[in-house]
């Protein structure tokens, strides 16, 4: 019998996965091997840690009996799996779905979720076969990594115990488990994005100081992040600031954004608008994650659509040479750059530089930041004023 032909894909229930009884296993021969699955055993939900990433099944889990496939067949973003962890690399702790920060050890077991992530001072990893796989990050994305940051150690590696199964055998994947249709027209908010020059250039604190101001002062908004990897951290800074809605891509079922078309990216959107405008914000500040040069980033801001749908853009970057490419870059593209922020606001010689060549205004995320939220609601009135006006003129034309 060939190798190929003993790949047989069985879903059984899921059974009760001790952590420790993988190293037991192996104590005598010094190696690391999965324990044995009996499909006799019931599957028991807190039977292992569910990652952050899998939150939206854990609550299923309790009332479905969800089963493990035994396929090794190529993975899709979002499909739901069990895997055993082999030896603790770069990410030593999960991020469980009740933001618990647990410590992982060689041969614990948890669910987490295939998914691709891009990220230049960490890793890129890709959702490519359930041969070699790695914890891409703490919230519980599975992967290959495919290019390391020289400053970052080695990824923590995992093996393929099998995918989480509903009682007809398929796949659990997230993404077609939550992500709606796209929802009627109606009501929307104004739409704002922050995007930074790249990754660590101050983006999530501009987003959450604007946000705070805007709450504090009155304004109904409404924080979500369009793209990125599942991450609680920026969701819940997001939430703490007093919006009256805080949403981001892993609510509708995406592990993470790397890797999908413009079309489900701007769906998402049009879900989250829409979802902004039934919670009664009146501005909805979206944030687009990793980088102008991020393929799905460059994708969206090049999109007629949602040059339609955005009515300003805030940049965060760390230097004057990075901010100057990219208020020129959205400015070819047609976006209006309403302020520039982040990471160069620390430094005065970065904001003179940057000033003395560009007319665009920076606004410190230090402190309260209320300068940055008044400049986004006059221009967001300016705008709506002059929307106002046009579509009167357009009446009155003769």
């Amino acid at each position: 019998m060939t190798g190929r032909e003993t790949r047989t894909s069985k879903a059984y229930p899921m059974p009760r996965l001790d952590g420790r009884a993988g190293r037991m296993l192996g104590a005598a021969q010094g190696v690391l091997v999965p324990a044995p699955v009996n499909p006799s055993d019931v599957f028991d939900a807190s039977a292992v840690p569910w990652a952050w990433a899998a939150r939206g099944l854990k609550q299923e889990a309790a009332e479905k009996q969800y089963g493990l496939l035994l396929d090794h067949s190529r993975p899709a973003a979002a499909d739901a799996v069990v895997v055993q962890v082999d030896r603790i690399g770069h990410h030593q702790h999960l991020v469980t779905e009740r933001e618990r920060r647990l410590r992982l050890y060689e041969g614990d077991r948890l669910v987490g979720i295939f998914g691709n992530r891009y990220a230049t001072d960490v890793y890129e990893g890709r959702v490519l076969e359930v041969r070699k796989l790695h914890l891409l990050t703490t919230s519980g994305l599975i992967g290959t990594v495919t290019s390391r940051n020289r400053n970052v150690g080695r990824p923590t590696t995992v093996t393929f115990l099998g995918y989480l199964a509903d009682s007809y055998g398929h796949r659990i994947n997230t993404k077609r488990l939550l992500l709606q249709p796209a929802p009627p027209p109606g009501r929307s908010p104004d739409l704002v994005l922050v995007v930074g020059t790249g990754m660590s250039t101050g983006k999530t604190t501009v987003m959450r100081k604007i946000l705070r101001a805007m709450a504090t002062g009155g304004v109904r908004v409404a924080g979500c992040k369009l793209t990125g990897t599942a991450s609680p951290r920026d969701l819940y800074e997001m939430k703490a600031t007093g919006a009256v809605l805080a949403t981001d891509f892993s609510d509708y079922g995406f592990p993470s954004t790397y890797g999908e078309s413009l079309d489900d990216l701007i769906r998402l959107m049009d879900l989250m608008s829409a979802a902004c405008g039934r919670a009664g914000a009146e501005i909805a500040m979206i944030e687009v994650a990793d980088g102008l040069l991020e393929p799905e980033t460059q994708m969206l801001l090049e999109s007629d659509e949602i040059r339609r749908r955005v009515k300003g853009v805030v940049v965060a970057g760390a230097c004057s040479s990075s901010l100057l490419f990219a208020t020129e870059y959205l400015r070819k593209l047609g976006h209006e750059v309403w302020a520039a922020s982040g990471l160069i606001s620390n430094s005065p010689l970065f904001v003179r530089e940057f000033t003395d060549r560009s007319p665009i205004v920076v606004a410190s995320s230090r402190g309260s930041a209320n300068r940055l939220a008044r400049i986004i609601v006059k221009k967001t009135v300016e705008k709506t004023v002059k929307r106002a006006e046009d579509s009167c003129e357009e009446k009155t034309a003769p």
